[in-house]
């Protein structure tokens, strides 16, 4: 007998046939994609990932918000939830598997319900661990979720073995599921072993992708979930120290962005429609937060918080009249707001404003649906901010079909410009995103899944001038040029001593940086491609 099928037969009894409906929930969020980040709640749920830096360790984050919100829905049908943090105990392999064996519990007396929680950077790894799971529970149900599913389903469902997979935000159907007599007739579940994928052609189809995202189930009014279980979380292992004050928390008061920026996955997974929460709600979970817990550092989850400038002056409004304690950071389209709300937004607590400035090259600019006349007026909006007190981070993005180094120089030249804390992604054609189809119609993507590498800051598609080596040089690049004139200012304020101490603890950053202005030196003495022909590897 071998050890795999002693260790099978050993977690078998922990799954009891299933008798009634289900009344047992194990959320789980899977294990690390070894060596780098894991963001999970970011860029709508997908996730975002990066290579660790030399010594680099990785900082302990809650789990993604849908976990929460899911289970919360789930008790408020009347299961027992449980929530596995794979990511918090740090364990891989066989290691996990025993884990969770011990979280399901034998005495149930129904069948365990399994939920894994994917991600874009680490689905083939979160896949294969969700189909041992299966291997070890095989009369318990094990189920998937994620927004990562929506487009890469038809991908990796043929092959797949478990029970069912959620097509939609798990918090807008879970209950449904939990309380039918028949599971499989919910909408927004789908069986693998009954589901029609498409193929060939099709599979890379634009017409025939978006026709099926129409059966996404979205949740149609945010107010009505309960707040998120933070109950089901030791708050304490997640914090600094174990001081629940130091610790920051996910929030949303609102879904969905109708600007449609092509590249952005938001967009596509919550829609064009801006779904706002009760504002009172807000409130309510902020102050449970407060008094709970002492956690006062939140960041808004929202797409682009504030699109509506009266829901934003209300809830301000509102934590203010409450009293409640607050430290925030929003994502948002600055542009956007006026005076009086900036105002009003710092005296509640909001201090960090992250916004997207992308590039600011007029090409670059419309191949993302946007306009660059938009960044003068972004000019004037982080002069105002700076005046008031705000800390800007200012998001930029390389590597659209017509980014050439011209256009790289141009935008780092304007972030420095700003004076803002800068940080560079590297444009990623996630799938179902209109600059996805755009490249596959192109010829700058191949027809291929790139999971691990589709995650915000690795080229996997070259522009018309620059190869997927420059792109990637030229994020390094971008970032060089900007963080070190920033924290030079800094510094310089700070005295002599700040100003040595700072050249002496990036000095490698200088020799990195004169190594990338050499490369793109030599890079660009080289002829470029004809606009619209692919540049090579």
């Amino acid at each position: 007998m071998t050890s795999a099928t002693t260790e099978a037969q050993r977690l078998h009894h922990l799954a009891v046939p299933p008798r009634g409906r289900p009344r047992h929930l194990v959320l789980v969020n899977p294990p690390a994609l070894p060596g780098h980040t894991n963001d999970r709640t970011l860029s709508g749920g997908i996730g975002v990932s990066r290579r660790l830096k030399p010594l680099e360790t990785e900082q302990m984050q809650l789990p993604p918000i849908d976990i929460l919100y899911t289970a919360a829905v789930a008790e408020r049908a009347g299961a027992d939830v449980t929530i596995v943090d794979l990511l918090l105990d740090r364990v891989q392999g066989r290691d996990a598997e025993r884990f969770c064996a011990g979280r399901v519990q034998p005495g149930w007396g129904t069948a365990a319900w399994l939920g894994i929680r994917l991600s874009m950077p680490s689905l083939p790894q979160d896949l294969a661990f969700a189909e041992r799971l299966k291997e070890l529970f095989p009369l318990a149900t094990v189920f998937a979720f994620g927004s990562v599913i929506m487009a890469t389903l038809d991908h990796w469902v043929a092959g797949c073995r478990l029970d069912f997979v959620v097509y939609g935000e798990p918090e807008a159907v879970i209950d449904r599921i939990l309380l039918a007599e028949d599971h499989r007739t919910v909408a927004g579940v789908i069986c693998p072993d009954t589901h029609v994928p498409l193929g060939g052609d099709e599979l890379y189809s634009g017409a025939h992708n978006t026709a099926r995202y129409e059966r996404w189930v979205s949740v149609s009014s945010l107010s009505t979930l309960p707040r998120p279980a933070w109950h089901l979380l030791d708050m304490t292992r997640y914090a600094p120290g174990g001081d629940c004050s130091r610790l920051g928390v996910q929030l949303q008061a609102s879904r969905g962005c109708p600007i449609g920026c092509t590249m952005c996955p938001y967009m596509l997974l919550e829609g064009k429609p801006w779904r706002s929460n009760d504002l009172e709600a807000v409130v309510d979970e902020i102050e449970h937060l407060n008094r709970t817990y002492g956690i006062h550092r939140v960041r808004f989850r929202d797409p682009n918080f504030g699109l509506n400038s009266r829901y934003v002056h209300e809830l301000c409004d509102a934590i203010i009249r409450r009293g409640v304690r607050l430290e925030a950071t929003v994502e948002t389209s600055l542009e956007a707001f006026d005076e009086a709300n900036l105002r009003r937004m710092y005296e509640a607590g909001i201090r960090t404003v992250t916004t997207g400035i992308e590039t600011s090259d007029a090409e670059c600019m419309a191949s993302i649906g946007q306009k660059v006349s938009v960044n003068e007026k972004l000019r004037r909006r982080i002069d105002l901010c700076h005046s008031l007190g705000f800390h800007i981070y200012g998001t930029f993005c390389l590597g659209t079909p017509e980014e050439s180094w011209d256009t790289v120089r141009r935008t780092w030249q304007f972030a420095n410009e700003l004076d803002v804390e800068s940080g560079f992604t590297t444009l990623t054609p996630f799938p179902g995103t209109p600059m996805y189809w755009r490249a596959l119609d192109e010829g700058l993507l191949p027809r291929r899944m790139q999971y691990s590498e589709w995650n915000s800051y690795t080229a996997t598609m070259p522009s018309y001038h620059l190869s997927i080596r420059d792109l990637r040089v030229a994020r390094l690049w971008a970032r060089l040029e900007t963080i070190l004139p920033y924290r030079s200012r800094r510094a310089g304020a700070q005295g002599p001593l700040a100003r040595v101490t700072f050249h002496l603890r990036h000095a490698p950053h200088h020799l990195v940086r004169r190594w990338c202005r050499t490369y793109v030196w030599f890079r660009s003495r080289r002829a470029t491609p004809p606009s619209g022909r692919r540049a090579p590897d």
